[in-house]
């Protein structure tokens, strides 16, 4: 597993946003491997972890987005966990918690 953060321009109330963006830019077969997702604790973004098989598509897809078109978040891979929010538990995906799959 590797893990990507998302971090919003503007703070949001619930993952589900996050979800939305993720859903709208990645095929089904994408988003659907997307697991663990977690809100930072100042709610301006979130992390989750995605199948190293599929890591670098998924990855490739939002950095075109990104470079492509005005869009109010960027994605990048977690080098170290930002301070996650408390009550966010397993929003999400399926299976057990993160892999430790920091980055790359």
């Amino acid at each position: 597993m590797v893990t990507f953060q998302m971090i919003l321009d503007k703070p949001f109330y619930s993952v589900s946003m996050v979800w939305n963006v993720i859903r709208r830019y990645a095929p089904d077969q994408i988003s659907q491997n997307v697991r663990i997702m977690r809100a930072f604790k100042d709610m301006t973004g979130a992390c989750f972890d995605v199948p190293s098989d599929i890591a670098q598509r998924f990855e490739d897809i939002f950095k075109y987005e990104e470079s492509e078109r005005r869009v109010d978040f960027k994605l990048t891979r977690a080098k170290e966990l930002p301070e996650l929010k408390e009550d966010d538990r397993m929003m999400g995906g399926q299976g057990g918690g993160y892999g430790g799959g920091y980055g790359g």
